[in-house]
């Protein structure tokens, strides 16, 4: 994910803030956005609402833009919604303490068995 980070333009906190189930789709994203624009930025990656939020610009300019390129992002993120964030299999989106959460079966069991843990 080092690829990523080093992509983060200045200024922006060089953190990815998702979980390591959405790492396999961040490098296929990464390498789509690649081809698409080589010298791609990122200005943040993380989970909002259950799924992938993932703002980047084909360049540093800000008034460059690209369909193909924005198409990719907002696949990729409706991909994040039926993947679980914490292993990279099939999920849903579950609501766990307040807060949501794409989780394949085990990992939504586990969640919902840990003290705590509440689902709905």
């Amino acid at each position: 994910m080092q690829c990523l980070i080093d992509r983060i333009a200045p200024g922006w906190l060089p953190i990815l803030d998702v979980s390591p189930g959405w790492y396999a789709l961040l490098a296929r994203l990464d390498a789509r956005l690649s081809t698409i624009a080589p010298g791609y930025v990122l200005q943040q990656c993380k989970s909002k609402f259950g799924s992938l939020s993932f703002h980047a610009a084909p360049s540093d300019d800000v008034s460059d833009y690209n369909e193909e390129f924005n198409e990719a992002i907002r696949a990729a993120e409706w991909e994040s919604i039926e993947t679980c964030e914490v292993c990279g299999a099939p999920g849903a989106q579950h609501v766990v303490n307040l807060w949501v959460s794409v989780l394949c079966p085990a990992h939504h069991s586990a969640t919902i068995r840990a003290p705590g843990g509440s689902a709905g």
